[in-house]
């Protein structure tokens, strides 16, 4: 059952075993798709936010070196989410998965 609003909150982290979690809107979240890291145990969701983004910028990253907003990827852990959230989330990065970058 898809959920109501974009303007849902979504826990995202930098890596799919970082410590460090930030909340950012579902309609921040784009490219979503499923991608496997290395020493993950399975394929986890991923996408990209802008650093400029609400919530975004408590997410380790640099905008010192280059001028940004910059596209961070991040990992939507399943653990992390109300079911009908991860359950839209999953169906918006779609059935194809890919194990690697």
């Amino acid at each position: 059952m898809p959920i109501d609003t974009d303007d849902t909150l979504v826990c995202v982290q930098r890596e799919w075993n970082a410590w460090q979690t930030t909340e950012v809107r579902l309609s921040d979240l784009y490219g979503l798709h499923w991608f496997q890291p290395d020493h993950a145990p399975r394929p986890l969701v991923h996408g990209y936010v802008s650093c400029a983004s609400y919530g975004a910028a408590a997410l380790p990253h640099n905008c010192e070196r280059t001028a940004g907003p910059h596209a961070l990827r991040v990992c939507v852990l399943k653990r992390h989410s109300a079911p009908s959230v991860y359950a839209e989330i999953a169906r918006r990065a779609g059935e194809g998965r890919s194990r690697s970058a």
